[in-house]
């Protein structure tokens, strides 16, 4: 039962992780910065010894993913253990949704990052959206299997979490976060998902608004006449005031 434990375990740890926490500033043009950190506790490294899995469980092993990524900046990096848990934090910035969601496909962490979408909407407001699921999830066909293994997961890993915290450039206007963890005074949402729920897809969306661009240029140009308007009206002002010639 012990060795079936620890492959169990060990399976569910290739997939992913058995804590994970994420904060993420996006920016208007889908740019942005993302730490996250990845927790396992110091007991199952014990229990699985030299296992693969466990090798690939490394800030150097995590960082080589990011390494050379187009659009993608390693900002840094630390391995930390808290409460018995030992934790792995990476830094990055990214150009685009798309860039981080290029590196993601090559990652070790690929499940708990999911995929990242970020469009307009016919309001011409943003929708961001995330799509977070194991990569081995239970297999639909089988109910009976299914209802087991959504147990199993359930009793094992209903403890941990994947938890998000995400903060936007423009204001909040809906999304499927609880209201509870909705901060719309620094425009940031919050989820907190059972690590056991995602033996099947989660979807993460929020509606925001965008800012409206204005062009530099014209800005610049439309500066530039009012003060030369300015200044033709204060020249013919002072004409009109001088005093006439002898």
């Amino acid at each position: 039962m012990k060795n079936f434990l620890i492959i169990f375990v060990l399976t569910f740890l290739i997939a992913g992780c058995l804590e994970y926490h994420e904060k993420m500033n996006l920016n208007y043009d889908g740019s942005g910065k993302i730490t996250f950190a990845v927790g396992i506790s110091e007991s199952l490294f014990n229990m699985g010894g030299g296992h693969s899995a466990l090798q690939d469980f490394s800030e150097v092993k995590i960082k080589e993913t990011y390494s050379n990524k187009k659009g993608i900046k390693f900002l840094g990096s630390r391995t930390y253990s808290e409460e018995g848990d030992r934790w792995i934090e990476i830094k990055l910035s990214f150009e685009s949704v798309a860039a981080l969601n290029e590196a993601n496909n090559d990652s070790i962490q690929h499940s708990m990052l999911g995929k990242i979408t970020l469009k307009q909407d016919r309001n011409g407001n943003m929708v961001f959206e995330r799509i977070v699921a194991n990569k081995n999830p239970v297999p639909e066909s089988d109910s009976s299997s299914n209802s087991i293994g959504n147990g199993m997961m359930e009793r094992m890993f209903g403890q941990y979490k994947w938890k998000y915290e995400l903060t936007l450039p423009g204001k909040i206007i809906s999304t499927n976060a609880q209201e509870s963890d909705v901060d719309k005074s620094t425009n940031t949402v919050k989820w907190t998902i059972s690590m056991a729920s995602l033996s099947h897809p989660v979807n993460l969306s929020v509606t925001f608004e965008k800012k409206t661009e204005y062009n530099l240029t014209l800005i610049i140009l439309a500066m530039l006449a009012v003060i030369t308007l300015g200044l033709i009206f204060l020249f013919r002002i002072r004409k009109i005031d001088s005093p006439p010639p002898d």
